[in-house]
């Protein structure tokens, strides 16, 4: 309960605060027409509101602290001796937002606050214990708090006026011996509220004054500064020494090259001349020296004619070579334009090359399938010729002793044909379990455990053409695997779509088969599916369609039977989009389905 009164008090406070702070913004005062335009400099970027003519407005800070106390009470000196009723119970100061309490005694609000928020919260006038839904405001004793009169908080800088309470606020933004800073941001300056004219005209160290020999304007503080590093016409002695006392510092760049103490090179330098010297000595260097001038430039002169021939001749003979190097040029680029022939040539073979070995592949693959089933059945027809010639053996020999003992012979030859029937139905059930062993090799053979299914239905018109009779609704693909002992799965296709689909879409499903590790997988399977339509143009857009199992469904769980419900799309692709694009070529599609492993533990 204290706890939840005390941020109800402080939410309170922080909102009286806010109005005290709006209360307290800072008053406009009078100035003279002069300081209008420095002071507008200061702050261009808020220009002074509208006011008489001949002044401007300028907003002058607020009170350094708020006119109500954030903590404890009133601190201020009251004309008259504050009587008991009107202090706190608790800091003993004039009472700030007043509360009473149970007990009859008044303490201010930050004060109850602080109580309460003791364990246990007590009284500190008569014990007795506080509770927060007994305590209330004491408006009245704010009323009268608020009418008493008391000096200005500014007495000590020499204000002597008397207001009450409740007006000290609106005295204190218009006070004159309130303390404000310099309006200047530099200036950091602390002075009386009156004597602001005074400040930012004669003492502030930041005003605008105009430099002595430049004539601009600027900084009072910085005009020092100015005069020694960046006046252009403050003047500078020379660094030579020479017989100019002063110099413009924004013409000591030129008469550094005039001035006749400075250290110079022979104007000849560049054509070997090696004299330094004195400007003042340069000129009767010159003449003295006239003739060796001559000379250096005449051999300089020399030297260079000598060289331009030499360049002359490399370019005629660098000319010569030029046709050649043209004819070089274009038979290259005849090479080049063969040889970029031949390789698109040479790529369009290797192209053909792997398309027939694809083929061959597929072709050696199914020869070997039907070698296989030639070697089982040739040694299948093996036993059954034994076993017939078994047969016609003992035949003949029934048939030898039929002639010597007639009925004798018609009697045996009955068990015969009774074990001839018994060989006949072994035989059937061994062809069965040879097409069932066959059918489970080739399941092995084309088996993947990457968790990737790629699906190659042949004769997609004459199957979809059985769906639409109804003959064969639905086809199922070979499983595939997540991994040697991970989940086994397999898709289901409805060529003719499968329930809203049924007529207008190819419906695309995917079904979880019971495995032989099932017992060591997580349950219910929930790796991302990915269905997948192939495009088997040059521009490979593939159609697909990616769904996260759903934890809730049968579909997912743990196969009770040999496989799940199907789960899928009904509408995976239209019929139209799939016959009439590059999907289908040479009577076949291809079906990608993909399962995200990533993620499976290890069994």
């Amino acid at each position: 309960m204290t706890g939840c009164f005390g941020q109800n008090f402080a939410h309170k406070n922080r909102h009286i605060h806010h109005i005290r702070k709006v209360m307290s913004a800072g008053r406009n005062v009078d100035l003279p027409l002069e300081l209008q335009t420095q002071l507008q400099r200061l702050n261009p970027a808020r220009p002074p509101p509208a006011s008489r003519p001949g002044s401007m407005r300028l907003e002058l800070s607020p009170p350094p602290s708020s006119f109500m106390p954030l903590h404890r009470g009133f601190k201020d000196r009251f004309v008259q001796p504050l009587e008991p009723k009107y202090c706190c119970e608790s800091c003993k100061l004039a009472l700030c937002n007043p509360r009473q309490t149970e007990c009859g005694h008044r303490f201010c609000e930050s004060c109850i606050r602080d109580l309460l928020c003791l364990q246990p919260p007590i009284c500190p006038a008569d014990g007795e214990p506080l509770y927060e839904d007994k305590i209330f405001t004491d408006v009245c004793c704010r009323r009268e708090i608020m009418g008493l009169k008391v000096f200005c908080r500014n007495e000590k800088n020499g204000c002597q006026e008397q207001m009450t309470l409740q007006l000290l606020l609106e005295h204190l933004q218009d006070c004159p011996y309130y303390e404000i800073t310099c309006p200047r941001a530099e200036c950091k300056d602390t002075f009386l509220r009156k004597d602001v004219s005074d400040h930012l005209e004669t003492k502030c160290k930041y005003r605008d004054t105009i430099c002595t020999y430049c004539k601009r304007t600027v900084l009072l503080a910085d005009q020092k500064k100015h005069e020694e590093s960046v006046c252009p016409a403050f003047p500078v002695t020379c660094p030579n020494k020479c017989s100019n006392s002063s110099v413009l510092r924004s013409q000591l760049t030129n008469h550094r090259h005039e001035c006749p103490n400075a250290q110079a090179n022979c104007m000849f330098s560049r054509y070997g001349c090696t004299f330094k010297g004195l400007n003042q000595d340069m000129k009767e260097h010159e003449l003295r020296f006239m003739s060796e001038h001559l000379k250096l430039m005449v051999a300089r002169n020399s030297s260079l004619e000598t060289k331009m021939e030499d360049v002359k001749t490399e370019l005629q003979e660098r000319y010569k070579v030029l046709p050649s190097l043209n004819t070089r040029i274009i038979e290259l680029e005849n090479r080049y334009e063969e040889v970029r022939e031949k390789s698109k040539e040479m790529e369009q073979k290797i192209s053909n090359v792997q398309k027939l070995l694809g083929s061959h592949s597929e072709k050696v693959m199914e020869m070997e399938m039907e070698l296989r089933l030639l070697r089982q059945a040739k040694d299948d027809v093996e036993t059954l010729k034994s076993t017939v010639e078994s047969i016609r053996s003992r035949v003949a020999v029934l048939e030898g002793s039929g002639r010597g003992g007639g009925g004798a012979g018609t009697h045996a030859l009955g068990p015969m044909e009774t074990q001839l029937a018994r060989h006949d139905d072994m035989l059937s059930v061994h062809e069965i379990r040879l097409a069932d062993m066959d059918l489970r090799f080739q399941v092995l053979e084309t088996a993947s455990y990457s968790g990737t299914l790629v699906w190659k239905i042949r004769d997609y018109k004459r199957r979809k053409q059985e769906a639409v009779m109804g003959k064969t609704l639905s086809l199922y693909s070979q499983p595939f695997y997540t991994g040697y002992f991970g989940y086994r799965m397999c898709a289901r296709v409805y060529l003719n779509g499968d329930g809203m689909g049924k007529g207008t879409h190819l419906s695309l499903f995917f079904v979880v088969m019971r495995g032989e590790y099932d017992a060591l997988l997580p349950w219910p399977f929930k790796q991302k599916v990915t269905l997948m339509l192939m495009d088997q143009g040059p521009a490979r857009k593939h159609l697909g369609d990616a769904f996260k199992p759903d934890p809730n469904s049968s579909s997912f769980k743990r196969p009770a039977g040999d496989m799940n419900i199907a789960s899928g799309c009904p509408l995976f692709v239209a019929q139209t989009v799939l016959e009439n694009g590059t999907y289908i070529k040479d009577d076949t599609i291809f079906i990608k389905v993909v399962v995200d492993a990533s993620d499976l533990p290890d069994p």
